[in-house]
């Protein structure tokens, strides 16, 4: 796939494996139409940890729309997480917090 660099605000959800949820406020380092590379300020997430990604997108009239999507940590590096995303996702305006 081929690899875009973008940058632009991520909202995630971490699901752990003591079924807790957690939330961060990261950025991307680049994006596919499959995954992407998320930078997280040194808090690393497992491989195979179950996430919910939002990702803000800048409009022309100057608001923000999201587009939301799942999907699962598949590679961890020192600086960031690569994530997959799973084949659902859905565009929400000014809200990231939806349920898929």
């Amino acid at each position: 796939m081929t690899r875009y660099n973008l940058q632009v605000p991520a909202h995630v959800e971490a699901i752990h494996n003591d079924e807790s949820i957690r939330s961060y406020e990261w950025k991307t380092r680049d994006i596919s139409s499959s995954g992407a590379f998320i930078l997280t300020e040194g808090k690393l997430l497992e491989n195979g940890t179950n996430i919910k990604v939002n990702l803000r997108l800048n409009t022309f009239a100057g608001s923000g729309s999201w587009v939301a999507m799942n999907g699962r940590v598949i590679r961890t590096e020192s600086d960031g997480i690569g994530v997959c995303f799973s084949n659902q996702y859905q565009f929400v305006n000014n809200n990231p917090n939806i349920e898929m």
